[in-house]
């Protein structure tokens, strides 16, 4: 938020110094952005992406005849692999504002959000609950990661503003400031003692805190007074990359499940609570570290008043 602060300042800043500004023609542009991406996120997708579900159940029906004593009622393990798969690109949506400096520079400053869903298919597995070994479940597994920020930043046109064509460089300043991912996994049961419910298992964890630079290309086309609409290719890179931090979970299991180790796909893994996502080994965690470097294509829909 302390960033917040800053684009705030900085807008009254440039309001206050308008009449002193040399502007060309209406002074203020108002931009609905939208576009597509790819970010490099192949670590936090070979992490969380592929780790699975795995759990630890006590069977107590259908017991070998040997077992005498609720403390002596075996453990059956579950293991199950559904990977989400990322998408190829995905939407991001905001809106800028821009005044105008002189014939060549611009100052923006503007709030953005993106987001990426991923869904694994339907599989059937075998999931030990209620003190039975083989209950039939479907298990279906969808996930979001998102985010939001702010930025400020400068464009200078290659030449002087024309009437009708502009090209233009962008630089400016971002900070993610709220990034949250949620991993829903649902089991249909079909038979066994719980067929007909379901068990629902949700991980959801946070970050905030990721600064970037972005530097982009554009051009506009003026086709009415006020109106005009632009493309732009931009690329951004960290100032230093982060990690997901704060897991929570939340289920709808029940002690008569006779779950005894809770499954965790993701979940705090040292003193600094970062999130570590379960090795396809069911055993240990790996880090999750997120970089949201990538490249942009933008469609800016402009307004000037």
């Amino acid at each position: 938020m302390r960033f917040l602060k800053y684009i705030i300042s900085l807008l009254l800043l440039v309001m206050a110094g308008n009449v002193l500004a040399k502007s060309d023609g209406t002074g203020w542009v108002f931009s609905p952005v939208v576009g597509v991406n790819r970010l490099a996120l192949n670590v936090f997708y070979d992490t969380v992406y592929n780790a699975p579900f795995v759990g630890t159940v006590r069977i107590t029906t259908d017991l070998p005849e040997d077992v005498e004593g609720e403390s002596s009622y075996p453990s059956k393990n579950f293991h199950f692999e559904n990977n989400l798969q990322p998408r190829a690109f995905d939407v991001e949506a905001g809106l800028e504002i821009r005044r105008k400096f002189g014939t060549q520079d611009d100052f923006f400053i503007g709030i953005g959000a993106w987001e990426t869903l991923a869904e694994a298919g339907n599989i059937t597995v075998t999931f030990p609950l209620q003190g039975q070994a083989n209950n039939r479940a479907t298990f279906r597994r969808k996930s979001k990661l998102s985010y939001t920020q702010y930025y400020l930043g400068i464009r200078h046109y290659l030449t002087k503003r024309s009437s009708k064509f502009n090209a233009y460089m962008n630089l400016s300043l971002r900070e993610i400031f709220d990034v949250d991912y949620e991993e829903t996994n649902v089991f249909q049961f079909v038979s066994g003692a719980p067929q007909g419910f379901k068990r629902i298992f949700i991980y959801k964890s946070q970050a905030t805190g990721f600064l970037m630079f972005q530097f982009g290309m554009g051009a506009e086309y003026r086709f009415a007074e006020r109106f005009s609409i632009a493309m732009e290719g931009a690329y951004a890179v960290h100032v230093k990359a982060g990690a997901l931090k704060g897991g929570s979970t939340k289920n709808d299991y029940n002690d008569g499940d006779g779950i005894q180790t809770e499954p965790y796909v993701i979940r705090a893994v040292n003193p600094l609570n970062e999130i570590g996502a379960l090795d396809e080994d069911g055993k240990t965690y790996n880090k999750v570290n997120l970089r949201f470097d990538g490249w942009h294509l933008l469609v800016k829909f402009n307004i000037e008043f």
